[in-house]
């Protein structure tokens, strides 16, 4: 397990350059690692045993054991509530010895544990597809420009001449920034998306049982949703024929001891889900009042870079388009505090007097 986890080590290292935010980070790296790691957890034989154990008489166990994993193990629903082997009761079906007797929706069938590791493995994938997006629509430029500039000390890199060339970059691009900002709101709206498209499948996923399971857990007064969701004891039937040809029916009893961490680690993902998607919501009610209102992004400017005058805050919010601050915004959490509060004030001159402009024509303005 130690050796397929190190294959990882690329999602928790801490990053030199920072390209998004925070909330960000808990999409594709929190919630894709926990989701990995329960389904190393899941499939991890030496501590749970074999995912289904069935017992049956005159039959081959294992046989049996194969069928039931395969097709489904099932409880009987108005017996959930008995203290001696709950769940367990007579089959309503055999009222009438039909399989489809109308009696049948009192069945409740198991028949996503086959898949719950797959699922986990499936939906990590889907949490990096934001990331992977926004990793190749920047393109490193931050990396390119702020290399070398973030110690805790002022770099000696840090000269007029390197001065200039960001100041150049950051003014000479007529609003090329515009699109990297929208790209990134768009990321931002995409990981929300997504976890809300999660909460749907999982609720798919446990037929309708997953979105209030929670909520059912803390307030049940009698019933025990995980006992409703996750048996650990369940019934499987199995049909062959006889040496005359006639239909036997073989009833076994299956024991699921997966489930036991099952009910627990959905109750974590659905805490974790609903955290995430209300975090998610109003991040994308920040960025939209952000990217709309130059006074908001004249505060934001000032907490960020402290000590920062309110008039030049507001020369370079006012006179740079929405996308030029969020570049100079990122732009900010890679650079030394004093490196980066020169750089605000030094662009500000240079807004002031456009003929000052440090124009190099040798900066190029990605796409």
């Amino acid at each position: 397990m130690m050796d397929f986890l190190n294959s990882f080590k690329s999602l928790i290292k801490l990053e030199q350059i920072h390209t998004d935010n925070n909330i960000f980070k808990l999409h594709y790296k929190f919630t894709m690692i926990m989701l990995i790691v329960f389904s190393i957890l899941l499939t991890s034989k030496q501590y749970f045993g074999d995912p289904i154990d069935c017992e049956v008489q005159d039959r081959s166990s294992e046989v049996i054991e194969t069928y039931c994993w395969i097709f489904g193990t099932f409880t009987i629903k108005k017996t959930l509530n008995e203290n001696i082997l709950s769940g367990l009761g007579p089959d309503p079906r055999l009222l009438n010895d039909l399989l489809q007797d109308s009696s049948s929706d009192e069945i409740i069938t198991q028949k996503y544990y086959q898949w719950v590791c797959i699922v986990f493995c499936f939906q990590a994938l889907l949490f990096y597809i934001p990331r992977y997006l926004w990793k190749t629509w920047e393109g490193g430029r931050l990396r390119l420009l702020a290399k070398d500039l973030g110690g805790p000390l002022i770099p000696n890199c840090w000269n007029k001449e390197t001065k200039e060339r960001l100041i150049s970059y950051m003014l000479s691009g007529n609003y090329s920034h515009n699109l990297y900002a929208l790209r990134f709101a768009f990321c931002e709206l995409l990981n929300f998306i997504n976890v809300v498209c999660q909460i749907v499948f999982m609720d798919w996923f446990l037929s309708g049982q997953f979105t209030d399971y929670g909520i059912a857990l803390a307030l049940y007064n009698g019933e025990n949703p995980m006992t409703r969701v996750f048996p650990k004891v369940t019934k499987c039937t199995y049909y062959n024929y006889g040496p005359s040809g006639g239909r036997q029916r073989q009833d076994a009893l299956c024991v699921l001891p997966l489930n036991i961490v099952n009910e627990k680690l959905f109750l974590i993902l659905w805490v974790w889900f609903l955290i995430l998607a209300i975090v998610s919501f109003y991040v994308l009610i920040y960025r939209t009042i952000v990217l709309v209102s130059p006074k908001i992004r004249m505060y934001l400017l000032m907490a960020h870079a402290k000590f920062l005058s309110r008039k030049t805050a507001s020369i370079i919010t006012c006179k740079i388009s929405f996308g030029d601050y969020f570049f100079l915004h990122q732009l900010g959490k890679n650079l030394n505090p004093l490196t980066y509060k020169d750089l605000l004030i030094s662009i500000a001159n240079v807004l002031l007097d456009k003929s000052s402009l440090p124009y190099n024509p040798e900066v190029t303005m990605p796409v």
